[in-house]
């Protein structure tokens, strides 16, 4: 087993985004907030022990900042079709409910516009006018 030091110079060959941190909890302790994960099916689940009814401490406080209610919902409940999150907004789960994926429709790309070149006019004063001194 390898071991991380943190720090710029320790982890600079080292590819973090292929590394999961997993943690070892039982399934009826982890706390019941639905993440985002990779935004396809929304059944992940977080993986932090109960501290506040069924929820960990992150999500409890989170939830408490949103009204009441965490903004993905809870794992034993539906997942929201489309779910709103009150500082980045609205976001778009890549599959159903179902796993398949949803259609995007391809948008017509416009040509581009061409631009008008300026004229470039010589320096200095333009010949024959008169304010000489």
């Amino acid at each position: 087993m390898e071991v991380f030091k943190l720090g710029n110079q320790y982890l600079k060959g080292i590819d973090l985004k292929g590394i999961q941190f997993k943690n070892n909890v039982e399934e009826e302790k982890r706390c019941f907030a639905r993440v985002w994960g990779d935004g396809s099916l929304g059944n992940d689940r977080c993986e932090r022990l109960i501290k506040n009814g069924c929820m960990c401490k992150k999500h409890f406080e989170a939830a408490q900042r949103m009204n009441g209610l965490w903004w993905l919902g809870m794992i034993n409940e539906e997942r929201p079709e489309e779910p709103e999150h009150p500082i980045s907004g609205k976001h778009n789960w890549s599959k159903d409910k179902f796993g398949n994926n949803y259609v995007v429709e391809d948008k017509v790309e416009e040509p581009p516009l061409v631009k008008k070149e300026k004229v470039k006019r010589p320096r200095g004063r333009p010949k024959g006018s008169k304010n000489k001194k």
